[in-house]
């Protein structure tokens, strides 16, 4: 269906008009936005739109429509400006001059609210996308990024705006894109959970540059953030950012910023690699990491010999018929094959190249998933797998490439098809491993798969570590299907070296891109419109909900083997590490020394800080028994303890009419009542039984944990009839 194209002029348009031709513009963007259809382009004419000239406000930009106003110069000659009411349960009643929607795109326009409240722009969800967009003079927020929008802002400016030129809350990720900043109270503002990538930004002249507060966790590379009146980066609560790693540098300039450039108020160090700072502008806990990079004129790196594992021709077992392509495959987890992967995830995806004789095992009838791949077992992988792909270039000689050399043919291969390339030193690099990165991107390229969304990559926790060059095609791979995250769907890991498991999946992926191959169900398989992992065993779970919510705040994570175990069992030492990173508590009394946690004990902190900020204790034999199975009543008695206080007092008459109240010991009973007033406690619909002595399963505790976050308004509220009350607060 060809995109409608509708025009807007408020100078000269009418709003009786069609706005199909620019000489029956409609006059205002309120008009055009009802009479859009689908696939809409809605071009604005130089001019104000505002209540004068006839808007509506506020306006809504709904899916697959483009709003695109004129640039001339440097600035946009299209304004923006108005307010109308707006509710969320968030920020309550607002006031707002555009809704952008998922999958809306706004573009060369500006934007002003100069209502006491105003706010310019929401972004409540998706990957609504702003290009060339000047947000100016709101008196509140430039822009709001809410619940878990991604959205993509690129070329845009954000300046003199009251409290913020963007807010991102809740769990909202998304992109900002050369943005310039200027003259806000604070710049850019993370809070809760949000986690956006912040590239190649200008951040000046604010009162506090970037503020990262509660669990916000965003990636900064390549920006400047300089001449703000007193913090360039400011953390505080649990927040943190990836502000470079060793192998990844940062590349931020954070100089002349009035007090510090760098002021960390939280208790963890924030970790800095490959930045312009000096030590003077720093203030709270900064670690400096040297880069692991090498030097670009270094000598390549040495060849790493090793034998080949792919001998000439096929696998002597027989291809299978082929079955149905359109339902997914599903069958145990790990290898029918191979002995050493009797129980290994990717197993499946093994089993199903052997198959069809793509690849085969060693001599010794293993398979060695875990070991790494050079590029020339890639490029045998690859010839074996695809072997009718078209050629895409002539073939060349590589200086370290001969004749003789068991993968010459394969190389040549994967280079003719487009899959491989050299270097400019004239090598081919064949004993080399191949990273995570490198070969995504070779099987996207190889394959000429398209469709990628560079958005899609917001939802990997280090994406920040994606090479400039790899976006668009990690984009495409993540959009296809093709990748395969193991234990993590969300940990991308593209500097490591891809192993021959990773591999196998890999490119059983891209057959089932091309139709060669039946689908595999496997939770490790990466889908692009999630932001949360999914764990294998929580999709029917009643408190999976819940689960997702803290998963996304990096607040719990699941086994190694990608279950969450929700029905086990959760222990003391797992509780107090889930307190710390929830709660980040303060001391209110001194360390106790406990006799069965020694000092190198993986807990150890959180034990400390939970005890000094009264959230758990120890028993009188100066243990605190870190392995033992947490209680219910525990849970609610350590959250009431630590968040409201010891002495909080409530009336526990109204317990009574739970069948098992007697139960609750008379130590916790008032801890109890304020707990199920907060609705910390669960049951099942049809048992409204308290419970309190049975072990805590690693669901119950999550969602105590959850509502408290929620009770604290970090968090949205979730619906769930598991959720216990007392019988005058139920609905």
């Amino acid at each position: 269906m060809a995109q409608l194209v509708l025009y807007v002029d408020s100078q000269r348009g009418q709003d009786r008009h069609s706005g199909r031709q620019p000489t029956q513009a409609c006059k205002t963007l309120t008009q055009a936005l009802r009479l859009r259809r689908g696939d809409t382009l809605i071009r604005l004419a130089a001019g104000r739109y505002d209540a004068a000239n006839g808007e509506q406000f506020p306006l809504r930009m709904p899916p697959n429509c483009e709003v695109r106003g004129e640039w001339v110069s440097d600035r946009p000659t299209v304004l923006i400006e108005g307010s109308g009411p707006f509710q969320h349960p968030l920020l309550g009643a607002q006031s707002i001059t555009c809704e952008v929607a998922d999958g809306a795109r706004l573009d060369s326009v500006a934007i002003a609210n100069p209502n006491r409240q105003g706010i310019g722009l929401c972004l409540t969800a998706g990957h609504p996308q702003l290009h060339r967009v000047v947000v100016r003079q709101c008196e509140q927020f430039g822009i709001v990024a809410l619940d878990r929008a991604l959205p993509l802002l690129q070329d845009c400016r954000l300046e003199d705006c009251g409290q913020a030129g963007i807010t991102f809350f809740t769990q909202s990720k998304g992109e900002l894109q050369r943005v310039q900043v200027r003259r806000n109270r604070i710049g850019i503002w993370l809070r809760d959970a949000a986690a956006p990538l912040i590239i190649d930004c200008r951040v000046e002249r604010c009162d506090r540059g970037i503020a990262i507060a509660d669990m916000a966790h965003p990636v900064l590379r390549d920006n400047h953030i300089r001449q703000n009146q007193t913090y360039g980066l400011h953390l505080t609560g649990l927040g943190t950012a990836d502000f470079g790693q060793a192998a990844d540098p940062g590349g931020n300039i954070v100089r002349e910023n009035g007090q510090f450039d760098i002021y960390n108020a939280t208790q963890r160090s924030l970790l800095a690699s490959g930045n312009d700072l000096i030590p003077p502008g720093l203030q709270g806990e900064v670690a400096l990491i040297a880069s692991t990079l090498p030097d670009p004129s270094a000598v390549p790196p040495r060849l790493l010999v090793q034998p080949p594992d792919f001998p000439n021709g096929a696998s002597e077992t027989p291809p299978p018929p082929p079955g149905d392509e359109s339902s997914p495959i599903e069958g145990p987890l790990g290898s029918q094959r191979f002995p050493d992967m009797a129980n290994h995830w990717a197993g499946p995806f093994v089993d199903g190249l052997v198959a069809t004789g793509a690849i085969a095992g060693l001599p010794d009838g293993t398979f060695r998933p875990d070991r790494a791949v050079s590029r020339a077992e890639f490029a045998a992988y690859i010839a074996a797998s695809f072997p009718d792909r078209p050629q895409r270039r002539s073939p060349r000689r590589f200086n370290d490439v001969s004749s003789s050399f068991w993968a010459d043919g394969a190389l040549t291969y994967a280079y003719t098809t487009g899959f491989l390339s050299g270097f400019p030193d004239g090598t081919l690099r064949p004993n080399v491993l191949i990273t995570r990165t490198q070969a995504m991107v070779a099987v996207t390229n190889g394959l000429a798969l398209a469709g990628g969304r560079v958005d899609d990559l917001g939802i990997y926790r280090d994406r920040a570590q994606i090479p400039s060059y790899a976006v668009d095609a990690l984009a495409t791979a993540t959009r296809q299907r093709l990748v395969v995250n193991y234990p993590d769907p969300l940990v991308l890991r593209p500097v490591e070296a891809m192993t021959r498991a990773e591999l196998s999946a890999l490119i059983y992926q891209g057959q089932v891109a091309l139709g060669l191959a039946a689908r595999i169900e496997s939770p490790f398989i990466v889908r692009p419109d999630t932001t949360q992992p999914t764990f294998g065993d929580i999709s029917n779970h009643w408190a999976a909900e819940f689960i997702h919510g803290l998963t996304a705040l990096n607040l719990v994570s699941g086994l190694s083997d990608g279950r969450f175990d929700p029905d086990g069992p959760m222990t003391r030492a797992q509780f107090a590490t889930l307190i710390t990173n929830a709660f980040a508590p303060a001391a209110i009394r001194p360390s106790m020394l406990f006799i069965d946690v020694p000092s190198d004990f993986w807990a150890a902190p959180a034990i400390q800080t939970t005890y000094r900020g009264g959230f758990m204790g120890g028993f009188p034999d100066r243990t605190f028994a870190p392995q033992n199975p947490l209680l219910r009543v525990q849970i609610w008695v350590a959250l009431v303890n630590g968040l409201y206080g010891p002495e909080t007092i409530a009336p526990t008459a109204a317990m009574m009419q739970f069948p098992d109240s007697d139960q609750v010991p008379q130590y916790a009973r008032s801890q109890t009542a304020i707990a199920l007033s907060k609705q910390f406690i669960t049951a099942a619909p049809n048992d409204p039984r308290l419970r309190p002595n049975q072990v805590a399963t690693r669901a119950e505790t999550c969602v105590a944990i959850y509502q408290a976050l929620v009770d604290q308004q970090r968090v949205p509220p979730i619906a769930s009839s598991y959720l216990l009350a007392l019988p005058s607060s139920r609905a």
